[in-house]
Formats: structure tokens, sequence, C-alpha cells
């Protein structure tokens, strides 16, 4: 669970940096596994994929399917990692276990369990945003990602930037996801902007309204990401369909959640 501290934080800045959770071998895996996906040699069926755009401008980048779109390591995007038994251990740590009970309650589902990348020198700008809204076609907007850095994120290689406090301001849009240039320039001046920046295997848990954006990749290197979004497992879609979550923590929890 969060400390007395790390509680206050949260409440007013709207992230906690919470160290490294995954041991050294579990990281490996992880690394090892991801790069499997992308290559095609391990697959599940219709796991979204979303390839990197060519021109590292946001408008740019593909839409993605729910199917492998060939052997790459270009990949900018790939959720339902549940489905992937290393990842679904490392999403029900203990760790974050403790933590989802504390912010959210007992029964937890999982809106994306998403991993994304910043392949060696290119990579997509994305712009100031919040992880909520409308366009989620949710019954309520979830509170908690927990993000881990898979590589070292850098300034270089487009960690995160955060507005610290910036959740307290609400939704700005109400269909969500990225702000206007004015909000931008009213609430995201260069100068209150904060740099998640990570070694492998550090973990954030950062809030969904908080604004936050990132930049391209200038490194030779890749910048790899594990980002979930755990919610009330009480959830429900709201849009055409029928769509189910998958539970993690509590009753009806996949695997050993």
């Amino acid at each position: 669970m969060f400390t007395a501290a790390q509680l206050r934080q949260w409440d007013e800045q709207g992230y906690v940096a919470l160290g490294q959770v995954a041991t050294d071998a579990e990281l490996e895996a992880l690394q090892r596994r991801i790069d499997d996906i992308m290559l095609g040699k391990v697959r599940y069926p219709g796991m979204f994929f979303q390839l990197d755009s060519e021109t590292g401008e946001y408008e740019d980048v593909p839409p993605g399917s729910n199917a492998w779109q060939g052997p790459t390591l270009a990949y900018r995007k790939i959720q339902d990692l549940e489905q992937d038994d290393l990842f679904l251990a490392y999403l029900q740590h203990p760790r974050f276990r403790g933590i989802t009970r504390q912010l959210i309650g007992p029964d937890v589902a999982v809106f994306r369990a998403m991993f994304m990348n910043k392949p060696a020198e290119r990579g997509t700008h994305l712009p100031y945003h919040q992880d909520a809204g409308s366009q989620w076609q949710l019954s309520q907007d979830p509170i908690l990602t927990i993000w881990t850095a898979l590589d070292p994120a850098t300034r270089a290689n487009g960690c995160v930037q955060v507005i610290p406090g910036s959740h307290k301001l609400g939704l700005l849009s109400e269909r969500g996801h990225t702000i206007t240039p004015e909000q931008e320039r009213r609430y995201c001046p260069e100068e209150k902007s904060v740099y998640l920046e990570a070694r492998p295997g550090e973990v954030y848990a950062l809030h969904n309204l908080l604004l936050h954006r990132s930049g391209i990749n200038t490194t030779g290197t890749p910048r790899r990401a594990f980002s979930v979004c755990y919610m009330d497992a009480a959830t429900r879609h709201v849009g055409p369909g029928e769509r189910r979550y998958p539970v993690v923590f509590g009753r009806g929890a996949l695997g050993n959640g």
C-alpha cells in the first residue's frame, strides 16, 4: 500500500514513484517476451497491435487492429497483455494488489494492459492529454495507471512528462484525451513540467487525470514500457456492443489474482 507520505503525494501531485518492483530476472523475462510477441514467436488471438508512425507525428499514427501485423520491433502499442502469463503475473504483483485495494477496492479489473514503445531513433510525439473521458465508453473514469519502464526512460528517448497537481483540474474535455492548444498554454508551461526519468524496472503510479505527454526517441535503443490501467471491477462498457473487462484482483480474477 501507499505509505502516508506517498498517499499525500498522490493527492497533491497525482503521481508517486514506487521504485523497482520486479526482480531483475522477472524484468529480463518481460523484455524477452515482448520482443517475442512483436516478432510473432508468441501469438495470442485478438491481441491489439498498432505500428509506430513514420513521421513521428501523433496524427499520422496508423489505427491498429486486433491482429498481428508482421515481425517488427517498431510497434508503438500492443494491448491485451493480460493474456500472457508473464505479464499477467507481473500486473498481479502483491504491491499492486495493495495499492489497488487502497485506492479502488477489493475487486479490480483492467481497462487495458498495454505495451508502449518508442523504437530506436523514432517514436511518436504524444501531446498533453488525460486518460479518461467519454471516448473510453466506461460507466466511470478509472483513476489509476501503473507504468513500468522496461528500458531506461530519459529525456533523450522520450520519457513521460507530467504537470504535477493537474489531476485536480478535473476532466478538461468531455470526450477526454488530448487538450486544446489554449488549455496547453494555460496549464502546461514548460517550467511546470516534470520529466519522469526511470531505470529499467522502475515504476510510477499515475492518476488518470494527470496531464502528461512524451516526445520522440533520439537514441539508438528503444524505450519500452508496460502500462496498466486498473479500475473497479463494477465498471461497465456503455458504448455499442458488449464488452467485458478482465478481473485481475478479487472475485472471478484471472489466474491467481
